[in-house]
Parts: structure tokens; C-alpha cells; sequence
């Protein structure tokens, strides 16, 4: 019960890693806030033990304001923040024009911003506080046909650290965590899109020496790890889970 009593947002909980992460702080003794993008991903929530959800569209300052303001009041406080919503948008420069970078970088890097600059002013006042941050290994290394998701993600991780850094001092921590390839519904939705999958998926298992990919539950565990008070003395750092895929 390394949570009890505390608040916790997360986003894009409706499935996937958020999904598992909801379910992780809430054993642990959280109080879960999950934040879905619409009404279609509630029903996902249903038999997970949470204080609060709410509709959140990540891209939108106001619907972010709305609802730290609305955890705020009903709990007092939010302790921490799991920036976990994101969208992976495809293709290299010249199949990436104006509109699909704009969507890739507020999707991906605004809306992090976004909800860090929501709760940091409580966290601020009460002098403590972790965020975890949603990044990529794309986000700390190269990968083919992911220019703009390449390029947000390494936003996410520069920003990361800027952010432990200024707030180091007011007992807040900023991390983030850096996935490879993650065996969820958003990876199998993009399998069922090419045309060889065996093919495909053997290649994307066969970059991570570990031999398969990551579950959601594997993932979720790390975010909860830098959240606790375990990692009480880290702070800036972005973490690859990716079965050793940057080691080589």
C-alpha cells in the first residue's frame, strides 16, 4: 500500500497501459482519477476500484483545467500525475505534411505540457508531488517512418528533465518512462493494417533481445515504481522498458 491515501490522474486509461496502471495504483492504495477521451471508453473502467473519471481530451487546455480543478475540490489534492495518453502517427518527412506533424506534436508533447502546467501550482503549494511522463525509446533514439512521433517524444524527455530541474527544490519529481514495442490493442489495431503480420511482428520482437515485446502490466509497473517513494531520490531520468533494445 505504498499510495494510501494519495491522488492520482492518469490518462488515456481506458486501456493499454493506462488501463493497467489504473489498476496497479489502486492496489497499492491510490485513489485513482482515470481520464478517458470519450463515453465508448468508460465501460473499460467498470470493474476497476476508482475514487473519480472523467472525460479528458489531453489536446485541450480547458478540459484540463476543468478537471484538476474538479479533483481538487473533491480530494484536495492531486499527488501525482501519469501522463499516459498519446497517439503513434506514422511516416517519414515526406509522407508527413503540415497537419499530421501539428496532431503528432499536440497529441504527444503539448498535451504533456498541458497537464503538467495543470497540476504543478497545487504540487507547487504543497511543496511535493511526482509526475511520470508517457515517453518512447523512439524518443531517445532513431526508428524508421516515425519522424513527427520521434520528434514529440523526445520532446516529452527534454522536458522531463527541465521540469525535475526547476522543481527539484520544491520537493516535486519529474521522470519519464521510455517503452519499445508494447503487446497492446493499439499494436495489434496497427498489425491487422500490413500486409505480411507474421513477417512484421517477427521483425519488431526480433529487435529486443529479450525475445517478445513488453505486456502493459510490465510498463504500468515502472510508472508506479517512479510515482512511489522507492524512487524517492530520482528525479530527470527517462527510462527505457524496452528488453534491452537500447543497449544494442
Amino acid at each position: 500500500m505504498r499510495f494510501a491515501g494519495e491522488v492520482a490522474l492518469i490518462t488515456g486509461a481506458g486501456s493499454g497501459v493506462g488501463l493497467a496502471a489504473a489498476r496497479q495504483f489502486a492496489a497499492e492504495g491510490c485513489r485513482v482519477i482515470a481520464t478517458v477521451l470519450d463515453d465508448a471508453q468508460l465501460s473499460a473502467l467498470a470493474a476497476v476500484p476508482l475514487a473519480d473519471r472523467a472525460i479528458l481530451d489531453v489536446r485541450r487546455a480547458e478540459d484540463w483545467e476543468r478537471v484538476v480543478a474538479a479533483a481538487e475540490a473533491k480530494f484536495g489534492a492531486v499527488d501525482i500525475l501519469f501522463n499516459n495518453a498519446g497517439v503513434t502517427i506514422r511516416g517519414d518527412i515526406a509522407a508527413t505534411d503540415r497537419a499530421t506533424w501539428d496532431e503528432a506534436i499536440l497529441a504527444n508533447l503539448t498535451s504533456v505540457y498541458l497537464g503538467c502546467r495543470a497540476v504543478l501550482p497545487g504540487m507547487r503549494r504543497r511543496r511535493r508531488g511526482a509526475i511520470v511522463n508517457n515517453a518512447s525509446i523512439n524518443g531517445i533514439r532513431g526508428n524508421t517512418g516515425l519522424v513527427a512521433y520521434s520528434a514529440a517524444k523526445g520532446g516529452v524527455v527534454a522536458m522531463t528533465r527541465s521540469l525535475a530541474l526547476d522543481h527539484a527544490g520544491e520537493g516535486i519529481r519529474v521522470n519519464c518512462l521510455c517503452p519499445a514495442a508494447i503487446d497492446t490493442a493499439m499494436t495489434r489495431d496497427y498489425l491487422d493494417t500490413v500486409a505480411d503480420r507474421p513477417a512484421v511482428e517477427a521483425a519488431i520482437v526480433a529487435k529486443h533481445p529479450l525475445g517478445r515485446m513488453a505486456s502493459a502490466e510490465e510498463v504500468a509497473a515502472t510508472a508506479v515504481f517512479l510515482a512511489s517513494r522507492d524512487a524517492g531520490f530520482i528525479t530527470g531520468v527517462a527510462i527505457p522498458v524496452d528488453g534491452g533494445r537500447s543497449a544494442r
